[in-house]
């Protein structure tokens, strides 16, 4: 499997989404069923411990899809978020955080969709791109961190607009299934909720990852002529 290696639209993105989702199901409901039990365990917790919580899994997902699209197997996807685990803990506080606290609030939404196109393309540049410079934690951090605000001025609107679509899309559909669960299938809230982060997150991250990937081929165009 390859991941995009030029710009695409947001149809092409989705449609480059569920293609992914599809070629490789069991490694997808596995980034569901992290997402699934942040959940249940957030859920368990006072509202602020389990934003952290959370967050955590956002960033741990998000990297782990990164590494999935890149043509990693499950485990491997992990065990390279287990050794950028500093890193990527810091990234949960600068990205994740400031996201799941906006996305909480209807009032914040657009704040959270420009905060994640700007800010959220430093979680898979950690997973997959070193600067030749970048030899400590600090370093590995900033380049990060600078790297996603370059690949998200590549067009930035753009990348607001497929992040935008990403999110309404989970939250619709995953409102959609999730009151059909409960008040169709006699499920209780909890159980609904899990079963809508085991089906959709992975859609959502796994199109993050593809995001950053034609993301990365626009700036890699917009920045020929001034190399040549």
């Amino acid at each position: 499997m390859s991941p995009p290696e030029r710009p695409l639209r947001l149809g092409e993105v989705l449609a480059e989404t569920i293609r992914i989702y599809g070629e490789r199901p069991l490694a997808a409901f596995g980034l569901g069923a992290v997402e699934a039990v942040a959940f249940l365990v957030a859920e368990a917790l006072p509202a602020l411990v389990g934003v952290l919580v959370l967050a955590l899994a956002f960033t741990a997902t998000y990297g782990a899809a990164a590494r999935l699209v890149s043509g990693d197997s499950f485990a491997e996807a992990w065990a390279q978020v287990g050794l950028r685990a500093p890193v990527l803990l810091v990234l949960t506080l600068v990205v994740a955080v400031p996201f799941a606290i906006a996305v909480g609030y209807l009032f914040l939404l657009l704040l959270a969709v420009f905060w994640l196109a700007l800010a959220g393309f430093a979680v898979p540049v950690t997973m997959l791109e070193r600067s030749p410079a970048a030899e400590g934690f600090f370093d590995r951090l900033a380049y990060a961190l600078y790297r996603s605000i370059r690949l998200a001025r590549a067009e930035y609107l753009h990348a607001v607009g497929v992040a935008a679509g990403l999110i309404i899309a989970y939250l619709l559909v995953g409102n959609v299934i999730g009151a059909a669960l409960v008040g169709f299938a006699d499920n209780g809230r909890l159980a609904a909720g899990s079963l809508v982060q085991l089906v959709l997150a992975p859609l959502f991250f796994i199109g993050l990852a593809v995001l950053y990937y034609e993301q990365r081929a626009r700036a890699a165009v917009s920045s020929r002529p001034q190399a040549a």
